[in-house]
């Protein structure tokens, strides 16, 4: 993104751009109001990025679910290609969890996410990147995934083996270059339940440890979960997809927590 920056401007007469909300790779997001104080999200994507923008545009304008974050419109702007997104208010699920908020609240927040994805699944979508970092929990405890930047159809089929996602939440499929269906949405979520019942990931240590971790090792048990709590959880991790949940609407309804 270099050293743009939209913050103290006036965007097309309508948006004032306050402050930003977060900086990644692909994108900086920003916090802007609207001439009647209303909050939205701001997503400057680079120039000559109008395909990546809407692409989660298009993603974004088939979802419509409390628990996934609208996205509004596309902007075009002299600095680069935007979006317009409704603003979560709360704090990524990372930090949120570090205030020990419990683990039937964490659950509570599980089950919003699992509503989430069987909403895209039910679309025909995938995520792709589904991580503690795209699930924002408000002071109600109500969750919203976001960030549809890696999102498309399902079993889309790549020109060439490509490692979509983030690693410690990557599918075995998505570790080996191949189009991720939803049941690597299903292996990332069964990524985060490990995390919230463990405190810790499934897989650590150097990249290439947590590569080989999702492609061979069989996540640490964890004690004291009843035997068919371990069962679910071992179903979400599964290395075979069709081993896994086909889809997180399966998974939401087979929940034993």
């Amino acid at each position: 993104m270099g050293k743009v920056s939209l913050v103290g401007q006036n965007l097309l007469g309508r948006y004032r751009v306050v402050r930003p909300l977060a900086r990644g790779a692909l994108a900086t997001v920003y916090l802007a109001f609207d001439l009647y104080g209303t909050p939205y999200a701001l997503k400057l994507f680079p120039k000559g990025a109008e395909a990546r923008r809407d692409r989660e545009h298009w993603v974004g304008q088939r979802l419509s679910h409390p628990n996934l974050n609208p996205v509004l419109e596309k902007l075009d702007l002299e600095e680069g290609p935007a979006l317009l997104l409704a603003y979560a208010p709360g704090e990524e699920m990372g930090r949120w969890m570090l205030r020990r908020p419990g683990q039937a609240r964490a659950l509570g927040v599980f089950r919003q996410l699992l509503k989430a994805l069987a909403h895209m699944h039910e679309k025909g979508l995938v995520h792709r990147d589904v991580k503690p970092e795209n699930v924002i929990v408000a002071l109600t405890d109500e969750a919203r995934l976001l960030d549809f930047d890696l999102s498309g159809p399902a079993r889309e089929a790549f020109k060439k083996p490509l490692r979509v996602g983030t690693l410690p939440y990557l599918a075995p499929e998505q570790v080996l270059g191949q189009s991720p269906g939803q049941e690597a949405d299903v292996y990332a979520a069964g990524v985060i339940l490990y995390w919230i019942l463990s405190g810790e990931l499934p897989f650590v240590g150097e990249p290439e440890e947590v590569l080989l971790g999702h492609l061979q090792e069989e996540a640490p048990p964890i004690p004291g979960l009843r035997p068919e709590e371990e069962s679910y959880l071992r179903r979400l991790l599964a290395k075979d997809p069709k081993a896994r949940f086909p889809h997180a609407g399966a998974a939401l309804e087979a929940f034993p927590f």
